[in-house]
């Protein structure tokens, strides 16, 4: 896969390397949110083990979104033909919720478990720029490639007596490395853009669990951000 996406991302670059017009080249901030979908993913999950030691969520994969923070340096190219091409690295904490629910507990459900989950995200795209001066607009169409580095579940409980329990559990590399096609729309004005975009996961964190699989889980995340340009910016599409 990492050898597809850099001769594709060469391939496109050569046609158009004599026409190049500006490079561009930001960092920014990343926030949003994120959760799981498909059949493996829910809504509300039980509590298992018998101590604070030990409890682990039984589906920590939750419909619930949870709120993403990262950072990011982007680099793209724009073309006199106003296609674009680029790519992105990042750092990324995202965030899914569920809710935990049983008899032991006070009214039946009062519980809730984050996951965690930090990425090392490479995301190279293609795009095309529209100009309404003083500010454009870049549609930009990619891949996240996000390696995984941990995944975490921190989670709390209270029971029927009003006693407040936290819990954390490592969860390990359930995968690798996800596959996530991402769409984004930027806005330009001067050196600084905002940003909004869309990504659906391709990887099921179920996949290779034991026992009973309801289906698979995904993550999708949905991102808005702002960017500062370090290189002096061109409206003019001349």
């Amino acid at each position: 896969m990492k050898r597809f996406l850099l001769f594709a991302c060469i391939a496109c670059a050569v046609p158009f390397a004599a026409f190049s017009q500006t490079h561009e080249l930001r960092v920014g901030v990343t926030s949003g949110v994120s959760n799981f979908t498909g059949s493996g993913s829910i809504a509300k999950s039980t509590l298992n083990g018998s101590g604070q030691q030990d409890y682990y969520t039984n589906n920590p994969y939750g419909k619930k979104y949870g709120i993403n923070l990262g950072g990011a340096v982007n680099y793209r190219y724009v073309f006199a033909n106003n296609f674009l091409l680029g790519v992105e690295a990042a750092f990324e904490r995202l965030q899914t919720k569920v809710d935990l629910e049983g008899n032991e507990f006070a009214n039946g459900s009062r519980g809730l478990t984050k996951l965690n989950q930090q990425f090392l995200n490479f995301n190279p795209f293609v795009g095309y720029r529209v100009y309404f001066e003083p500010m454009t607009m870049d549609m930009q169409f990619g891949v996240d490639v996000a390696k995984t580095l941990n995944i975490k579940e921190n989670g709390s409980i209270e029971d029927k007596s009003g006693n407040k329990t936290s819990f954390e559990r490592d969860r390990g590399k359930v995968i690798d490395v996800d596959i996530r096609p991402r769409l984004q729309f930027n806005v330009n004005y001067d050196r600084y853009t905002i940003f909004a975009g869309y990504s659906w996961g391709l990887k099921d964190y179920r996949d290779g669990v034991d026992g009973n699989n309801p289906g698979p889980a995904r993550l999708n995340v949905f991102r808005l951000g702002l960017q500062y340009q370090f290189l002096t910016p061109i409206y003019n599409n001349d």
